[in-house]
């Protein structure tokens, strides 16, 4: 339901008709407003963290199992392997004579190995560089020496550049807590223009492993993309994501348009693009776009627990969602055939768009109406998993791999260059495409960073996986 101004009177019947019609109309107005109300993650777009203390979690209750909490009984423990170099060894032996006056026999190995795992009090070292000048006897010319090429103009080594650049990419720092760190932890006094200069240089050496991971993402047979808001000074920007089980790719841009959407995607995307329903991604052909039944679930809910007819319906069409994830698990664990699988699923098919259709006339609330009516008209996307083997039902895979983005923007605020955002993007891609193929991001940055000082090959993805196995 539209908002409207308030009046600055409030209104006046002057008959009985009159007294019912408004009746009516603040009788709506009122099931609105606790609809949004009573918004939270399960059923709208708000993030787990807006339904603070107590509130229901997105996610189905469990059942609780009747066991205790903490480890159950047989389950295999985890310990220490003990490390193969040590920095210095100290040895113990017993005494030589035995309580009982007879002489101990010491073996040559010891029966127990205990290591003491610790930090250095000081965790850096300072090279210094001294160049020298000469003048020459003969014309009086001043020369000056000049740094190697394989030394780092500025002041920090390519360890350091590489621990700035993953204490904001991998967790989530800021500039004001980087600089604390390096204060309290090793010593090391670097301003804030310092720091943020460090995170710029570290961009421009990425470049090449950024274009690497977006040109393979073209290739991928299916995608998720979502997006999400951020400030650069005063004004919005989005923060675009495309990614798989493998790979992720940032891109910051200043509109959430289609347009930026092709940039990330290319005009005519070839492979499966799995997204929530915003109107951004509408140019993406129907065979080539799956719709997330989780976002279409969340809306559900929301109908479902609204009022009236709206609750009827909602309800209905929340049941039947379930079913389909349900059909999804069975048909995936090897339960069901395919064919008995593909016959359930058109029945479902038929079912939901019967009660779609109800529900975009008879919802009492517009707002709900055309919610089912944009559906319907989308009905397609919904459906392309069935054509199309590995395409999953949901776009889960993009909101998780984004969420790592969210905790640093909430924890920093937004950056204010387009240099800030340029590192962001990089950054962000290299640490969690490293995350969801178990590599080491910080091991990579400093093989990049060596490779670009030394001017050696560049260590690309596939390249530095090689070098890991």
């Amino acid at each position: 339901m539209p908002r409207k101004k308030q009046p600055t009177k409030p209104p006046v019947a002057t008959n009985l008709d009159d007294a019912n019609e408004l009746i009516s109309t603040l009788w709506d107005r009122l099931n609105d407003l606790e609809d949004r109300l009573n918004q939270n993650s399960r059923n709208s777009s708000r993030p787990p963290s807006s339904n603070g203390p107590g509130a229901s979690s997105s996610a189905p209750a469990k059942k609780p199992t009747g066991r205790k909490r903490g480890a159950q009984s047989g389950h295999k423990g985890s310990k220490r392997m003990l490390a193969d170099t040590v920095d210095e060894t100290r040895t113990y032996y017993p005494d030589d004579t035995c309580a009982c006056g007879g002489t101990i026999t010491i073996s040559d190995s010891p029966y127990r190995r205990h290591q003491v795992f610790d930090i250095p009090s000081q965790a850096f070292s300072v090279v210094e560089h001294q160049l020298h000048q000469g003048q020459c006897c003969q014309c009086s010319k001043t020369v000056k020496a000049t740094l190697p090429d394989n030394v780092n103009q500025g002041q920090m080594g390519n360890n350091l550049l590489a621990y700035v650049a993953m204490q904001s990419g991998q967790f989530h720092q800021s500039i004001s807590k980087i600089q604390q760190q390096l204060e309290q932890n090793f010593g090391l006094s670097f301003s804030r223009g310092a720091i943020s200069e460090a995170q710029g240089r570290v961009s421009s050496v990425l470049t090449p492993a950024y274009q690497d991971i977006k040109e393979m993402m073209r290739t991928e047979a299916v995608v998720h993309c979502d997006e999400t808001r951020h400030q650069r000074g005063n004004e919005n920007r989005w923060m675009w994501q495309v990614c798989t089980a493998e790979l992720s790719c940032f891109m910051t841009h200043f509109s959430r348009g289609a347009w930026a959407a092709k940039k990330l995607l290319g005009d005519n995307p070839e492979n499966i693009v799995v997204t929530d329903q915003y109107a951004g991604y509408h140019y993406i052909d129907s065979d080539h776009r799956q719709l997330c039944w989780a976002h279409i679930l969340r809306n559900m809910n929301a109908l479902a627990e609204s009022w009236g007819t709206n609750k009827t319906y909602g309800t209905t069409l929340v049941r039947l969602i379930r079913i389909l994830f349900r059909l999804q698990h069975r048909y995936e664990s090897n339960a069901l055939s395919e064919k008995r699988y593909l016959d359930r699923m058109e029945k479902l098919r038929i079912a939901w768009r019967e009660q779609l259709e109800l529900a975009s006339r008879r919802c009492v609330t517009p707002r709900y109406q055309n919610r089912c009516k944009l559906l319907l008209k989308h009905d397609d996307m919904c459906w392309v998993f069935l054509s199309h083997d590995g395409v999953p039902l949901t776009n889960n895979e993009a909101e998780r791999s984004l969420r790592s983005y969210v905790l640093w923007r909430k924890g920093s605020y937004g950056v204010w260059s387009h240099r800030g955002e340029l590192f962001r993007q990089r950054i962000l891609t290299i640490v969690e495409t490293c995350r969801k193929q178990k590599l080491n991001p910080l091991n990579w940055l400093r093989a990049i960073l060596e490779a670009t000082l030394n001017k050696t090959s560049y260590p690309l993805l596939d390249d530095f996986k090689a070098a890991c196995q």
